[in-house]
């Protein structure tokens, strides 16, 4: 507690510092340009680790529109206009938002929205050549976390060379997923935490190494809150990713718990935790590789993901590059752009939160089932991946097997139309530690939302239906959504 309160007043009263810009998550349309941007090649590096810094994006915005096709052409001009406003130097912006939603969503994707059934934000933003600072406040009513009051999104840092140096409490999402991230999401609250990430994916300029490609590296000390079984507990996590080709991005990614009420908390622990010299009681670590390959076929292009995490990594010298108790998310999708109607994203993905769920055991020939109630969580932090009672890690939490169907639409007056459809089993054996269900339920969702630009700033509407099934109780419990959100300015 006392090293969270440390934290907060360091972010409240240091001097300024950077740690931008950045283009946050939760805006899947603008994802979808810098995805599309990628794709084409203009944008060089990877971008699957998200805040996403904008050295790479401001690179590309010189590209010559004439030489794109329709889609990356649209997106190029849509991230001008942006950036334009976000990256100016040594003005101070300012930002509001007021928010309301009846049945927030409790599984979220990357895609933001209300967290809760109203919120009223502002906040103040100003980048200089080495340093930045973003402020922010919220008011939300009826927290499930009891906190009305917050500084969500807030950062400060500096840059050193090409690092970024920040305390921030802003969101992170790692991996290549649209439903959720396997391991860093930002489904939970965002984890107050210290993190240094590059601002630029520069090759490495030696022969040994530079066939990497472009690559970036992000790492996180955060601080969990008190309510949990080890009050206190801190996160550390850490991502490398890179671009060998146009067409391959790879991610390697690490996290685990350690410290907290009652333990040791010395640097001793964190090199045991990190190398894999302490065991799997001590801390509860989590690790895998993601990897997303693009490609055409008759003209239209398309691209495949993958990203699968070990419940036990770096459990000791032989698991410290593969992972056990395998968790996976497999993904397809496409792109494109339509005459008269604008850019669009389909994609399908599937994510099974099951250690060494049935497929894996099937294809790796080991068979049966998988093993319940470990899946971000171990015998010692039973409070596991989550924040605030939120999971950080999948939206959907252990032992659970969704399906989702989703699409974006950039339309040509530059607004964003979003649609998803997601069904499957929640908590499917019923262990007692998921924060989303306490047994087995048959899970439906579909949502709708439209983001649209007015004069004064932004409007995001959206409808959703949700129904779950209870396989004890044979109970259903449905639910209409609908949400306003405003934002001054866009």
């Amino acid at each position: 507690m006392r090293s969270l309160s440390l934290f907060l007043i360091i972010l409240l009263v240091a001097p300024a510092a950077w740690a931008g810009p950045w283009l946050d998550p939760g805006d899947s349309a603008l994802r979808h340009d810098v995805q599309v941007l990628a794709d084409a090649g203009v944008i060089p590096g990877p971008v699957s680790t998200w805040p996403l810094a904008t050295g790479d994006i401001l690179s590309a915005l010189e590209a010559d529109p004439a030489a794109l096709e329709p889609a990356a052409r649209a997106a190029l001009s849509r991230l001008r206009e942006r950036l334009e406003t976000e990256t100016a130097v040594g003005r101070v912006r300012m930002s509001a938002h007021v928010s309301a939603t009846q049945h927030p969503r409790d599984i979220r994707g990357f895609e933001d929205g209300p967290r809760e059934s109203g919120e009223v934000g502002a906040g103040l933003e100003w980048t200089g050549e080495r340093f930045a600072a973003r402020v922010q406040g919220q008011w939300v009513n009826d927290p499930d976390d009891n906190k009305d009051l917050r500084l969500d999104g807030s950062y400060l840092g500096v840059a050193l060379g090409n690092w970024m140096l920040a305390a921030s409490t802003s969101d992170r999402y790692w991996g290549p997923g649209w439903q959720s991230s396997m391991i860093l999401s930002n489904n939970a609250r965002p984890i107050p935490a210290f993190t240094l990430e590059r601002n630029s994916t520069t090759p490495f300029k030696t022969k040994w190494l530079s066939w990497l490609g472009h690559w970036d590296m992000a790492v996180m000390w955060g601080f969990l809150d008190d309510d949990r079984a080890i009050p206190s507990s801190r996160v550390f996590g850490g991502r490398f990713n890179f671009r060998p080709l146009k067409s391959l991005e790879i991610g390697i990614t690490g996290l685990g718990l350690w410290c907290g009420s009652g333990n040791d908390c010395g640097l001793d622990e964190l090199g045991d935790m990190v190398t894999g010299a302490g065991s799997s009681d001590e801390y509860d670590r989590l690790g895998g590789y993601d990897v997303r390959w693009s490609s055409a076929m008759f003209g239209t292009p398309f691209a495949l993901y993958t990203h699968l995490i070990g419940e036990d990594f770096g459990d000791g010298s032989s698991r410290l590059l593969f992972p056990s108790k395998v968790l996976g998310q497999f993904g397809a999708e496409t792109w494109g752009h339509l005459d008269g109607l604008g850019s669009y994203r389909v994609y399908l993905e599937w994510a099974d939160t099951e250690c060494d769920f049935s497929l894996y055991r099937n294809v790796t020939g080991d068979g049966g089932g998988g093993q319940t109630g470990c899946a971000y969580r171990n015998a010692k932090y039973l409070s596991g991946q989550t924040y605030r009672g939120r999971s950080f890690a999948h939206s959907t939490d252990q032992d659970s097997s969704v399906y989702t169907i989703g699409t974006v639409l950039n339309d040509l007056s530059d607004n964003s139309w979003l649609a998803t459809l997601a069904f499957g089993n929640l908590n499917r054996r019923g262990a007692n530690r998921s924060t989303v269900v306490e047994n087995k339920n048959e899970y439906a969702e579909i949502e709708i939302s439209h983001r649209r630009a007015l004069g004064f700033g932004t409007v995001n509407l959206g409808l959703g239906y949700e129904v779950r099934k209870d396989q004890v109780t044979n109970e259903d419990d449905d639910d209409f959504r609908a949400f306003l959100e405003l934002r001054f300015p866009r």
